[in-house]
């Protein structure tokens, strides 16, 4: 066998699960970033710029120089960033106009390789802000001397184009602290929802994914989109074969088999109706509002299909018992 972990190393070292709108936490975390005044909110912007920018530089003030009106340049500096964060004041709006001309002014006089000129705020932008604005882009055409892209970011559009593309790792960073999806029945499982890339579901060369039976689906009366979610999620059955025959515990399988049993038993409990005996599994897999995640609702259906085909879970046919058993994945087969 190969693979270094062991069932008992699974359960002790697996990674928290977070809760499944983790984007909605993120997003409300971002929002109080966004409410910051002044440098508060300009020393944000810097850092997810940052992360979203392989090659963003923010340049330090120099003597009489300054920063030259450049709050950060990226992408080999054909990107160029201002940033103001609002300050209250009485004539909050007339000084943010005032930002825009000067910051725009300076920026095109002294650096010739931008391309694309970004003002990222989250003061309200008011009539003479605008007017400012459409004033550089009129100036600016294709047809002028120096064409530019001339560009607003309020905060919602620095969440939808920046720090709501960042990877969970990096947004993690930025904010520590998401909280887990609470009780997650098998959480040795947890690795393998890991283990499943659902970004694209594609059957792998060489593999034999057939369809769930439709008998077996027939005869639990499953719902035309439960059916739909096992078909999808079998086609990663390849990859959950290798992983179970990578773990160094051979028995993780049956162990697996029989908890989803009992799991199976329990939802059957509490309701008779197919579809929601599903939905206790899934939850039980990956956790409350999983379907806010469609990676980690990809990977639930791939985890249950597979054990419903392996006629853990539902009831089977009476006339297909014994074929169901030589059907089992040659990897996992007892």
């Amino acid at each position: 066998m190969k693979g270094a972990a062991t069932r008992s190393t699974l359960t002790t070292e697996v990674t928290m699960l977070l809760t499944a709108n983790w984007r909605d936490w993120y997003h409300f975390r971002h929002q109080q970033e966004c409410f910051k005044s002044g440098s508060g909110f300009e020393d944000y912007v810097s850092t997810v710029l940052s992360r979203f920018h392989n090659d963003f530089v923010n340049p330090d003030p120099s003597g009489t120089l300054g920063d030259g009106g450049c709050d950060g340049l990226a992408e080999s500096g054909t990107i160029f960033y201002a940033c103001y964060g609002q300050r209250p004041a009485r004539s909050a709006e007339r000084e943010l106009a005032a930002k825009i001309g000067s910051d725009f002014a300076r920026g095109l006089s002294q650096w010739a390789s931008f391309h694309t000129w970004k003002f990222v705020t989250n003061a309200p932008f008011g009539p003479e802000s605008l007017k400012v604005l459409t004033e550089l882009q009129q100036a600016h055409v294709p047809e002028s001397e120096r064409p530019l892209t001339i560009r607003l970011v309020k905060t919602e559009d620095l969440w939808v184009e920046v720090v709501g593309t960042l990877d969970p790792v990096v947004l993690n960073e930025l904010f520590p602290g998401a909280p887990g999806a609470a009780n997650v029945e098998l959480a040795d499982l947890l690795p393998l929802l890991d283990a499943l890339d659902t970004s694209g579901i594609v059957v792998e060369t060489g593999a034999d994914v057939l369809p769930v039976p439709a008998t077996k689906m027939d005869f639990n009366s499953l719902p035309e989109a439960s059916r739909l979610e096992f078909n999808a999620g079998r086609l990663l059955a390849p990859r959950i074969d290798r992983w179970y025959e990578e773990s160094s515990d051979p028995g993780l399988y049956d162990a697996h088999g029989e908890r989803f049993r009992a799991l199976y038993r329990e939802a059957r409990g509490v309701t008779a109706v197919p579809a929601e005996v599903l939905e206790r599994l899934y939850v039980s897999v990956a956790g409350a509002n999983f379907r806010m995640d469609g990676k980690r609702a990809n990977a639930a259906f791939a985890v249950v299909s597979y054990f419903f085909d392996s006629c853990h879970i539902f009831e089977t046919p009476p006339n297909e018992e014994t074929i169901a058993v030589s059907e089992v994945p040659d990897a996992v087969a007892h």
